[in-house]
């Protein structure tokens, strides 16, 4: 959740629901300012915010589509629709399920898609970022997906039942997308198998760093919190 990356542009995660949502509506902004007021031809970055379908039901989601349509904001609303907020059903906790006919009201395009399909995925992404970068604004992306375990630690995860997650167990996009690439011979179970090893590989390393390395110093607690003179 606690991410930043400024090498991959990536603006971090964020602890309250909906919280990242008016903040990439920042980065899309400043992105048009520098193309359009400044006159920079290089500012043709097109921000992508990712958000659950609990996030949908917020404050910041509604107020910052309505300014990113009003502004046409080159931005993509991302909403991964898994089905569970924490514990609540979505059903249970809108009064339209259907999330991405909410970019309707505000004059601004609204696509679902098949979110364990990572071809189908990039097909309209690849859409909406074109029409951002044309200057036609905002895409409200609702890619419907699932959560394959508790929400957190803490989360016993005994609300969901067992045919509802073998449903979805079934259409691991991972494994779909493996599956099609073997299919259309574009590489074969060796090469998926070595970058399965690859990767475990690097994710043993990190837990590895993680649990030998040190407790930080007390002295350290305010650190980058503040920017700090270099």
């Amino acid at each position: 959740m606690h991410m930043f990356s400024a090498e991959h542009r990536l603006l971090g995660g964020y602890a309250f629901v909906a919280e990242g949502i008016p903040v990439a509506a920042g980065a899309a902004f400043q992105s048009k300012y520098r193309r359009e007021v400044l006159g920079d031809p290089n500012a043709d970055q097109v921000t992508a915010c990712f958000f659950g379908d609990g996030a949908a039901n917020n404050g910041q989601f509604f107020e910052t589509l309505n300014m990113a349509a009003l502004w046409k904001l080159p931005i993509i609303f991302v909403v991964e629709n898994n089905k569970w907020a924490i514990g609540m059903a979505h059903d249970r906790a809108t009064s339209d399920p259907e999330i991405y006919k909410k970019a309707s009201v505000f004059n601004m395009v609204g696509v679902e898609v098949d979110g364990m399909d990572v071809l189908a995925v990039h097909s309209v992404a690849q859409e909406a970022v074109a029409r951002a970068r044309a200057g036609e604004g905002p895409t409200l992306i609702e890619a419907l997906t699932y959560r394959f375990r508790g929400h957190s630690l803490a989360d016993p995860d005994e609300l969901r039942s067992k045919a509802e997650k073998d449903f979805w167990f079934s259409r691991d996009p991972i494994k779909k997308l493996a599956a099609y690439l073997i299919e259309q011979n574009l590489v074969d179970e060796a090469e998926l198998k070595a970058i399965d090893n690859k990767i475990q590989a690097l994710i043993d390393d990190a837990v590895k760093f993680a649990e030998s390395s040190p407790e930080p110093d007390p002295s350290e607690l305010y650190r980058f919190i503040f920017a700090e003179d270099e």
